[in-house]
């Protein structure tokens, strides 16, 4: 019998190849530290569970604990934590970075948090006659970007508050947020919709749309946009662009390890946030 040859497991009676067996148990065990609970949550027998767990301690990729439990190894660790570095996320997330340019011709950014900032890590220009300003290295603020504010909307409202709170809300525009309830209403809309909109908030005429990326640990790590001025990204234009923008943060995701399966946000969805969601921050009450 071969390492990949389906074997049936006692407990559940259903037939799992060895590898199948060992990917369920280190998914468990990134929540579960317990052999029993382990075997409960895969639905393999406590001795199967047993005999993985200390075959991936031989290996690396778990350790035992004191109290007769179990967590994830340092070479495993290591391994997922190449997906947060932005090199090893810029490779990841070049090939759709291409695409998403080649199918709008606006311009796509890579951007991820750093402190209270979000920092560009990849750029490609646009097919169009005028170039952004942008360039990779460049910090921009959280609260009045979409790379910024795709990476609040999936931040804790509690975190949210507390980096406002040492930011501030500085003015960029007129279309700024300025008031942090405004601001956290609005983000509420940005996660129904799962793609945030920069309504010339951090400057004047550019529009921008951003979806955010997760890593293989579900945390939120970058963010992938699009930029272009207002007259070319209007429109129906907007809800198009928008699916675009956020199948590729789904597929840099999965591509760094996190299956990402939401729904796409609908073209009447987006027409209705680009002109109702980021209204100027003087018109917006606190």
């Amino acid at each position: 019998m071969t390492a990949l040859e389906p074997i049936a497991d006692p407990a559940s009676g259903e037939r799992l190849s060895a590898i199948g067996k060992l990917v369920s148990v280190v998914e468990v065990l990134a929540t579960e530290n317990k052999v029993s609970r382990i075997a409960r949550a895969t639905g393999l027998a406590t001795s199967t569970v047993h005999r993985i767990l200390r075959g991936l301690v031989e290996v690396g990729w778990a350790q035992e604990d004191e109290e007769h439990g179990y967590l994830l190894g340092a070479r495993l660790l290591a391994i997922t934590a190449r997906a947060d570095d932005a090199s090893f996320l810029v490779q990841k997330a070049a090939p759709f970075l291409r695409e998403l340019r080649d199918a709008t011709g606006d311009t796509v950014h890579l951007a991820t948090r750093r402190g209270d900032e979000m920092l560009y890590v990849a750029k490609l220009d646009g097919r169009k006659a005028y170039q952004m300003r942008s360039h990779v290295g460049l910090t921009i603020p959280l609260h009045c970007t979409a790379v910024g504010k795709a990476m609040l909307a999936a931040t804790p409202v509690d975190e949210v508050r507390a980096t406002l709170a040492r930011t501030g809300l500085p003015a960029r525009t007129e279309r700024t947020f300025t008031k942090p309830g405004a601001l956290i209403q609005h983000l509420q809309a940005v996660r129904g919709l799962g793609y945030a909109l920069d309504e010339q908030e951090n400057e004047a005429n550019i529009r921008c749309i951003a979806a955010v990326i997760f890593g293989p640990r579900g945390l939120p790590i970058a963010s992938v946009s699009i930029s272009s001025l207002i007259y070319d990204l209007n429109g129906p234009k907007v809800g198009r662009c928008a699916q675009l923008v956020v199948s590729a943060a789904r597929g840099i995701s999965r591509a760094l390890g996190h299956p990402h399966d939401g729904s796409f946000a609908t073209t009447q969805q987006a027409s209705n946030v680009s002109s109702t969601a980021a209204a100027p921050a003087s018109e917006a009450g606190c």
